[in-house]
């Protein structure tokens, strides 16, 4: 009977009371600080990505942040592709609802905004 007691606590302790080591604390979106890691990360994707279609976060699923000589964000979100030509100006972008146009992907991004240059850098990008 001590053995599965032991386990149960054992199972506890792995799932229930996980510390995160690395020193993330959880964020809210709306956050000022995390809305500008969204839109840096999302500027680089859009900078970088070969469509010529904007992309823009449709949902936001989890934020995580920590201070490190600056503050360093994880970013987990769900991409769409937009209506919006990369050369238009056009503040309203809606994003395709028809199937054939529409392109949706989770993202994580990893951002870091130096404390002493106050520079923005995507340190990592990963679509899927």
């Amino acid at each position: 009977m001590w053995k599965l007691a032991f386990l149960l606590l054992a199972a506890l302790f792995a799932v229930g009371f996980s510390v995160d080591t690395e020193g993330f604390v959880e964020m809210k979106a709306n956050d000022q600080g995390v809305q500008t890691a969204l839109k840096f990360a999302m500027d680089e994707y859009n900078k970088a990505s070969r469509d010529i279609y904007f992309f823009t976060v449709v949902k936001v699923i989890r934020v995580q942040r920590k201070f490190q000589d600056g503050y360093k964000y994880i970013l987990t979100v769900m991409i769409e592709r937009t209506e919006c030509i990369k050369d238009s100006m056009d503040p309203v972008c809606p994003v395709f609802t028809d199937p054939i146009w529409k392109m949706t992907y989770r993202c994580t991004f990893v951002v870091y905004n130096s404390a002493w240059s106050q520079r923005w850098m995507l340190l990592e990008k990963k679509c899927n």
